[in-house]
C-alpha cells in the first residue's frame, strides 16, 4: 500500500460527486511506503477469513467475495464514527480525483454528515442546487422519495449524482420548517472559481474578488485577477467566500501567502503526536490597502483557513457570520487497484494556534442578511394558503410579499385580511387570476420576484458591510 503525500482540506469528500469540488488534495509528489505492523491480537483477524467463509458457503442469498471485501473496508472506516474518513472504492476515487480539477456532472453542492442527518454545507454560485433555491444548512431527508434515514454521505451521493439533464427531488427540511420538495436538474458544473470586479465607496476604489471553492486552477485565477485590480490602483480589498465549502490546501495556501508578510504564519498542522509543522507568508510588507474577508456559515475548512490566516496574519477584518468550523485535515492512501483510503489525521491551527473545529472563525464585523435570505420554498405542497391559515409557510409568505414590496401587515405567520389583500394586488400586477389565495402560480411569482431580489447587490446588506470597513 502506498500513502501518497496528500492532505485534504476540505468539507466532504462526497460533496464533490454533486459538483462542488468540495474536497482538495495538497499534492507535493513522491510517496511514501506504508507498512503494517503484527501485533498479539493478529490472531483475531483470522475471524474475518472465517466468517467470510460462512457467508459465502451457508447465506441464503447470492454474495461475491468482492462484495464482502468492499463491505469489510467501508465498516472499518464507520466504526471511526468520523464521516471524513472513509474508504472510496474505484469509482468513487475517480470521481474524486476528476472533479478537483475539470468540469463534472452533478448538482453543485456539497454534503456534510452531522450525526444522523445529511446537511447541505454550500451550493455552488450559478449551480443547478442553487438555483432550485437549495441553501446552506438545508437537512437532506429523502431523495426521490426515499428517507436518507441511516445512510452515510457517500451513499446520498451516489443517489443524488447523475448525468446532465436528468432530474434528482430531494426533500429538504430547513430550521424550524415544514419538509419541502425541490426539484433539481443536473448539469454540467464548470469549475470557474474567482471572479473580480470594482466598486466605488466613498470616493475609493474597492476591488472584490468572490472565490467560489478551492480546486486546481484557483491559485493562478486568483494571483491575476488580484494583479488586474492591483493595477486600478484599489484603496481596498473584499475576499468573498460565503458558500466556499473548501478545496485544495495548496490553493489557499498560495492565494495567501502573497498578502502575508514574511516570518508570519499562514496555519499550522499537527499530527497525532502533537507535532507541529507550519506555513509562512511570503510578502515583504502588508498591503497598502485594507484587506476584508467576507465570510458566513457556508465557509468551510480551506474558506476558514483564508479567513483565518488573513484575520490574524494580515490584520483583516472579517465580515459576516460565523464560519462552518472544519479544522481536521486528511490524508488519502493509495490502495494501488485504484482505490482509496481518506484518513482524518491532522488538526489544522490558525497563526495564533487556535483550533476553530466545531467552533468556527468568528467574524470582527458581525453582519446577518435580511430574514427573507432564508426563503426558498412558500408552498412545502401544492395546497394555496389562505385567510385563517397559519404556520411557518404563511410567515414565509408575509417575509416573501414585504420584501418584494407589497406589505402584507398583521401578524407574521397568520393569513389575515391585510394580506389577502397584498396577495391581490399582487396577482393584479403580475395578471393573474385575483383570487386573493397562494396557489402555486402566485408563490411561483412570488419566489421569481424574490429570486430577482437576491440577486440584486443593493440588497445584499453583507457585501455593503464589507465595502464600507475595507473603505475606512
Amino acid at each position: 500500500m502506498k500513502k501518497s503525500t496528500t492532505a485534504v482540506i476540505a468539507v466532504s469528500t462526497f460533496g464533490l460527486g454533486l459538483g462542488a469540488g468540495a474536497v482538495g488534495m495538497l499534492a507535493t509528489g513522491g510517496t511514501d511506503t506504508v507498512t503494517t505492523s503484527s501485533s498479539g491480537e493478529s490472531g483475531d483477524w483470522k475471524k474475518v477469513d472465517q466468517v467470510r467463509q460462512m457467508i459465502s458457503q451457508y447465506y441464503l442469498e447470492d454474495v461475491t467475495d468482492q462484495e464482502l471485501l468492499e463491505g469489510a473496508l467501508s465498516g472499518m472506516t464507520e466504526v471511526l464514527d468520523d464521516p471524513y474518513s472513509v474508504y472510496m472504492d474505484e469509482s468513487e476515487t475517480a470521481s474524486f480525483n476528476t472533479n478537483l480539477s475539470s468540469s463534472f456532472e452533478g448538482i453543485g453542492a456539497t454534503l456534510e454528515q452531522k450525526g444522523e442527518a445529511i446537511v447541505i454545507v454550500a451550493p455552488i454560485k450559478g449551480a443547478p442546487a442553487e438555483k432550485a433555491g437549495i441553501k446552506p444548512g438545508d437537512v437532506i431527508v429523502e431523495i426521490d422519495g426515499k428517507s436518507t434515514k441511516g445512510q452515510k454521505t457517500d451513499q446520498a451521493v451516489k443517489k443524488i449524482r447523475g448525468e446532465k439533464g436528468t432530474e434528482v427531488v430531494l426533500t429538504i427540511q430547513r430550521g424550524g420548517q415544514d419538509p419541502m420538495k425541490i426539484t433539481i436538474e443536473r448539469d454540467t458544473i464548470p469549475i470557474e472559481t474567482v471572479y473580480s470586479e470594482t466598486e466605488q465607496v466613498n470616493g475609493k476604489t474597492i476591488g472584490v474578488l468572490q472565490v467560489t471553492q478551492f480546486s486546481d486552477p484557483t491559485a493562478e485565477e486568483f494571483e491575476k485577477q488580484l494583479a488586474a485590480l492591483e493595477a486600478k490602483n484599489i484603496d481596498g480589498l473584499v475576499i468573498d467566500v460565503r458558500g466556499n465549502p473548501g478545496g485544495l490546501l495548496t490553493a489557499v495556501s498560495k492565494m495567501i501567502a502573497p498578502l502575508i508578510p514574511k516570518d508570519t504564519p499562514i496555519f499550522q498542522v499537527e499530527d497525532n503526536k502533537g507535532d507541529r509543522t507550519q506555513e509562512f507568508g511570503k510578502a515583504d510588507a502588508k498591503k497598502p490597502y485594507n484587506i476584508v474577508v467576507l465570510e458566513d456559515s457556508g465557509s468551510a475548512s480551506a474558506s476558514e483557513i483564508l479567513a483565518a490566516g488573513l484575520k490574524e496574519g494580515a490584520g483583516a477584518e472579517v465580515v459576516g457570520t460565523k464560519s462552518f468550523g472544519k479544522g481536521i485535515v486528511q490524508s488519502a492512501y493509495d490502495l494501488k487497484d485504484g482505490s482509496d483510503l481518506k484518513l482524518t489525521t491532522n488538526k489544522w491551527l490558525t497563526p495564533d494556534g487556535n483550533w476553530i473545529h466545531k467552533k468556527g472563525v468568528k467574524p470582527t464585523v458581525e453582519v446577518k442578511q435580511p430574514a427573507y435570505f432564508n426563503v426558498t420554498k412558500i408552498l412545502t405542497d401544492d395546497k394555496a394558503l389562505n385567510v385563517g391559515d397559519y404556520g411557518k409557510s404563511v410567515e414565509n409568505a408575509h417575509l416573501v410579499l414585504e420584501a418584494i414590496g407589497y406589505d402584507p401587515k398583521g401578524q407574521d405567520g397568520y393569513y389575515g385580511d391585510t394580506m389577502k389583500q397584498a396577495v391581490e394586488q399582487l396577482q393584479k400586477d403580475a395578471k393573474l387570476e385575483v383570487t386573493g389565495k397562494i396557489d402555486p402560480v402566485t408563490a411561483s411569482e412570488m419566489e421569481t420576484r424574490l429570486l430577482k431580489k437576491l440577486e440584486d447587490s443593493k440588497n445584499d446588506v453583507q457585501r455593503i458591510k464589507a465595502l464600507e470597513v475595507a473603505a475606512e
